[in-house]
């Protein structure tokens, strides 16, 4: 299963709100990655989300998305960052998310956390698919 990449200004021009926007449909799970430029712990996260989206994968198959929100930063230019954390409402890199769309609330986060272990991350995504499954045929 590969990793889709939204760049965060794309994110900004939706109309929707970020969650419903990243969370589009009933019944599947959203693992989110929040990361940006230059981030130590994104990078060594990086090669762990790909090899728990193989394996989720597999066992889940197209229930799971698995997306990254890239954030552009450098030393000299932080408003990008900063503008993130205002919309996703996150403070530290790398911040995962899990997401679940509810028909009558739209996107909910089930889960957040920053630099989880892949272990715990894919522990939650497994709990997270029950909680669509029942969203799904709640009507």
């Amino acid at each position: 299963m590969t990793i889709n990449t939204i760049e965060f200004s794309e994110l900004e021009k939706t109309s929707e709100s970020p969650l419903d926007f990243l969370a589009p449909r009933v019944g599947k799970v959203f693992v989110v990655a929040v990361s940006r430029d230059g981030c130590p712990a994104c990078n060594r996260q990086k090669p762990r989300l790909e090899k728990l989206a193989i394996t989720v994968g597999k066992k889940f198959r197209s229930r799971v998305v698995f997306t990254r929100v890239h954030i552009n930063y450098s030393q000299e230019s932080q408003e990008e960052s900063l503008r993130s954390k205002d919309l996703l409402r996150h403070y530290f890199y790398p911040t995962n998310l899990i997401l679940i769309r509810s028909r009558d609330r739209g996107a909910v986060e089930y889960y957040r956390n920053v630099a989880p272990e892949m272990r715990e991350l894919e522990k939650n995504i497994e709990k997270a698919v029950n909680v669509a499954k029942f969203f799904e045929k709640k009507s």
